[in-house]
């Protein structure tokens, strides 16, 4: 059995105390492709990481060939913060500061900010000199978001890859179109060319889709099974475990660029407080599928509430914005029209070219 060596990556930014970024180092020994999996480069996103714990042990047993890197906690000081950024304070969303977000920065700056500062160090002193075959970036939407893959759609490659992790909504879009709309916005105090880690890996002859779990800053038993389940089949796709894939009979929605997908917002038709009815994310639920009821406070009446049509569930329990920060967000009641879920389904159809839905 192949032992998992710890390494560090010093990371020394200004007015900040130096601090190592462990990994795990799984190499066979034998010649084969290199499979990178990082999490956590958002702070509160920690889903992936503990799906990497689990699957460390299986890789020492199960790898063939080549070299498995995964690193659990890519973003440390985010992750010390307890928020998803460096300096994320106490209630403010995700996308506040963009120009804050790791993600946004690529390749980094040595002069910029702190999260360019740590991009460009990870970026150049590990990620560019590793330069991997395969790379999985794992992260978490909010707890009230199904959880998908994420590849670029002009890469069948990517395609093919995300495929195996037989996630029940396949979101493809391109990474190019994405990082430009970015970069129009003024999201660095850099003049570098801004990229995915994705992006790279594609233009530099390898392959790499992103993970969306459900829920942010908690770690839950379905979602970390569904990452463990995800990694094996990954590595095994890479030809680096042997075996079978497994989850590949269900059913998967793809939401893709240029078809035309349906999605309907069931809302409340009062106040109330909304009891759901056992489904998560995710779930794929039939027309008249009962989704839970609303208690309404003024008349004491209960209103069942029930799935307008066959679908998954894109977004399941009473939400709002800033879900992903504020406990008054996430509370169970309702006003009038408050969206209690969406159901969304592929109707296989092309989108026309003027763009507009029918």
């Amino acid at each position: 059995m192949v032992r998992a060596k710890v390494k560090y990556l010093p990371v020394k930014i200004k007015n900040r105390p130096e601090y190592r970024m462990a990994y795990w180092d799984i190499d066979s020994g034998r010649e084969g492709p290199c499979l990178l999996v990082t999490a956590a480069l958002h702070g509160n996103e920690v889903q992936g990481s503990e799906a990497i714990r689990r699957f460390c042990p299986m890789a020492e047993k199960k790898i063939l060939k080549g070299r498995i890197l995964l690193v659990p906690f890519a973003n440390p000081l985010a992750l010390w913060n307890r928020r998803p950024h460096i300096v994320s304070t106490l209630a403010e969303p995700f996308g506040k500061e963009e120009k804050d977000n790791i993600n946004r920065t690529w390749p980094g700056d040595p002069d910029g900010n702190e999260s360019e500062q740590v991009a460009h160090i990870f970026f150049n002193d590990f990620f560019k000199k590793v330069a991997p075959t395969y790379y999985i970036d794992l992260h978490c939407y909010n707890r009230f978001t199904l959880a998908c893959s994420l590849a670029d759609e002009k890469h069948p490659e990517s395609i093919e890859f995300a495929e195996a992790a037989a996630f029940p909504i396949r979101r493809l879009f391109s990474w190019d179109q994405v990082k430009g709309k970015e970069e129009k916005k003024g999201l660095s105090s850099t003049n570098h060319k801004k990229f995915s880690l994705p992006q790279w890996i594609r233009d530099n002859g390898g392959t790499a889709f992103a993970v969306e779990f459900s829920g942010q800053y908690e770690i839950t038993e379905k979602e970390v099974q569904r990452g463990v389940r995800m990694l094996c089949n990954c590595a095994k796709y890479t030809g680096i475990f042997r075996g079978r894939l497994e989850g590949m009979n269900d059913k998967p929605m793809i939401y893709r660029e240029g078809r035309e997908t349906r999605m309907i917002a069931v809302k409340a038709p009062v106040a109330g407080l909304f009891a759901e009815n056992g489904f998560s994310n995710g779930d794929f639920v039939r027309k008249g599928d009962l989704l839970g009821t609303l208690f309404d406070d003024k008349t004491l009446k209960t209103i069942k509430i029930k799935a307008p049509m066959e679908g998954y569930l894109y977004l399941y329990g009473s939400t709002r914005k800033r879900c992903d920060v504020d406990l008054a967000a996430m509370h169970p009641y309702s006003d009038k029209d408050g969206i209690l879920a969406s159901i969304i389904s592929d109707t296989g159809k092309k989108i026309k070219k003027s763009g507009k839905r029918r």
